[in-house]
């Protein structure tokens, strides 16, 4: 299940950083995944944190969250500038 703290930090943190105009929900999610990845290979340079592993044992949960709450955002701003 994915935690609170990682939803938090969908909503927060990742999709303001990366809601450009360009970029959709399943890139965001995947390339978010894939540094992830980069980094949980590298465990004698860093350590993930418990968020982090949380979000990559959870995958299939944390991308359809992504779009969800991608696609809730744009809703939202659609709403505002009709």
């Amino acid at each position: 299940m994915l935690s609170q703290e990682a939803k938090n930090y969908v909503e927060n943190v990742l999709l303001p950083d990366r809601m450009n105009g360009f970029n959709s929900a399943g890139f965001i999610a995947s390339s978010f995944l894939e540094k992830l990845d980069e980094f949980s290979m590298h465990e004698d340079l860093c350590s993930l944190t418990d968020m982090s592993k949380n979000i990559l044992k959870n995958r299939k949960e944390f991308t359809a969250y992504v779009v969800k709450e991608f696609q809730d955002a744009e809703d939202y701003w659609r709403q505002i500038n009709e």
